[in-house]
């Protein structure tokens, strides 16, 4: 199966859009205008996309991602590993992680 490239269209980081997130598992990304600063990923369950965008959001995860701008995000059958292939391959591209991934 071919690697799904994550969805360009990003919407804003605001409350009234979150909400609008899916509540269920998958990856996402959170970006600072045109840079992707964190990828991350939602197990399901209680943890969805959109209960952890909420969480970045209130600054419950930190002040790194709090000042996201924007955020894409793509349902995954298997989020830890969808989440593992994003990271490589910005790592790939970059020589480096994403500023917010490489504080954990």
């Amino acid at each position: 199966m071919p690697r799904m490239a994550l969805p360009h269209e990003k919407f804003p980081f605001t409350a009234k859009l979150i909400a609008g997130a899916p509540q269920q598992a998958g990856v996402y990304m959170l970006w600072y205008d045109e840079d992707v600063v964190y990828i991350g990923h939602a197990k399901g369950r209680g943890a969805t996309i959109r209960s952890l965008l909420v969480e970045h959001f209130s600054g419950n995860l930190g002040p790194c991602t709090r000042r996201a701008s924007h955020y894409s995000w793509q349902i995954a059958g298997d989020p830890g590993a969808r989440e593992h292939e994003l990271l490589e391959e910005y790592r790939s591209a970059h020589q480096c992680l994403p500023c917010c991934n490489a504080r954990e």
